[in-house]
């Protein structure tokens, strides 16, 4: 057992929740980056080994979801003040 004490929530606010770490991958464009990337490995003049275009296609998809995280910390104080951002995980708390 470890001795290691977290900080609790402030009050008024949840816990993060599954949803709350996904929607930080910003699914809608993660999911437009994976089927450019589907689409490129389709039409390639040479055949893709499934194995590697399964990699290949976990691997961007890594990329895409940890921008779009990036992007949604970065911008959390513009993003607090935008009614339409206003309730995403990282302004929201």
């Amino acid at each position: 057992m470890s001795d290691i004490s977290y900080p609790s929530t402030a009050v008024g606010e949840a816990e993060p929740s599954v949803r709350d770490y996904f929607a930080l991958l910003k699914p809608r464009v993660m999911s437009l980056v994976v089927l450019t990337a589907a689409v490129g490995m389709l039409v390639a003049p040479t055949g893709v080994h499934p194995v590697i275009a399964f990699a290949t296609i976990l691997c961007i998809a890594v990329g895409a979801g940890a921008s779009g995280a990036l992007n949604m910390w970065w911008d959390a104080d513009i993003d607090a003040q935008m009614a339409r951002t206003a309730k995403r995980p990282v302004p929201a708390g």
